[in-house]
This record gives structure tokens, C-alpha cells and sequence, in this order.
């Protein structure tokens, strides 16, 4: 493993799971309802310990984004130039993701986008993000 990957935890090993399988699932606080990411054993808003994984839409809209000239991880180089981005689903999480399948000269930021799984690195697949 490279510096730059992070190794799976209990929290997260089902959000991997569920991607494995073409979903979004995330925690969402069984006393606020508060969703979140990544997984925690305490919710960062009431502090509760309750919660249930539940799937999530796939939709979501470009918060930001970065085009990386420098593969960060092994399995990127093939990919330079790419584009890394923080989405925000509609269930109100910030997803940090790529981007794929927008024209070279067309502007992102602010775009309507969907979950695709793709096999990335040593995940099965991991949602990255195109146009809706």
C-alpha cells in the first residue's frame, strides 16, 4: 500500500460493501437523523451512538473540484489528467470523488451529477461521478 491509500476500517467496511454492489449507503443518526460521512461511532451533531446504514439517492451536484496533473496512487497514472471533486449528494453529504465522462472544455463546477462504480485501486468498485 502507497502512502496516499488509506486502509479500510470496521466504520466504513460497509459503505465499501454496498459499493461493491452498486449502492450509496451511509449512516444516518437513529435520534437526529443527522446523515453522515465518513462513518463514525458517535454522531457529530447529538452525539448519540444510534444509527442505521441506510441507502441514499446517487444524485448530487458539484460543490468543488480539482484537476490533478500528479497521480497520488499507483492505479491513477493512467488516468492524469483527472478530475477530483467534492460532491454534495442530496441527502446533504460531502462526497470527495472523480470525476468522469465531462467534455475537456466544459466547466464542472455547480454540474448535476450521478453515481457510476468503477473498479479503482484495491476497491471492487467506488462511486465516481458524471453528468445527470
Amino acid at each position: 500500500m502507497s502512502g496516499y491509500e488509506t486502509p479500510e476500517t470496521q466504520d466504513d467496511s460497509r459503505f465499501w460493501d454496498a459499493a461493491a454492489e452498486g449502492m450509496l449507503v451511509f449512516q444516518r443518526c437513529d435520534r437526529c437523523a443527522f446523515v453522515r460521512w465518513p462513518a463514525a461511532g458517535v454522531c457529530p451533531e447529538c452525539l448519540d451512538r444510534g444509527y442505521t446504514w441506510e441507502e441514499v439517492a446517487p444524485r448530487g451536484t458539484v460543490w468543488s473540484y480539482a484537476v490533478y496533473h500528479r497521480a497520488y496512487a499507483g492505479y491513477l497514472r493512467e488516468r492524469v489528467p483527472y478530475d477530483v471533486a467534492l460532491v454534495e449528494l442530496e441527502c446533504g453529504v460531502r462526497l470527495l470523488t472523480t470525476l468522469t465522462g465531462f467534455d475537456d472544455d466544459v466547466d464542472p463546477m455547480g454540474a448535476a451529477v450521478v453515481a457510476r462504480f468503477e473498479a479503482v485501486g484495491e476497491h471492487e468498485r467506488v462511486p465516481v461521478f458524471g453528468p445527470a
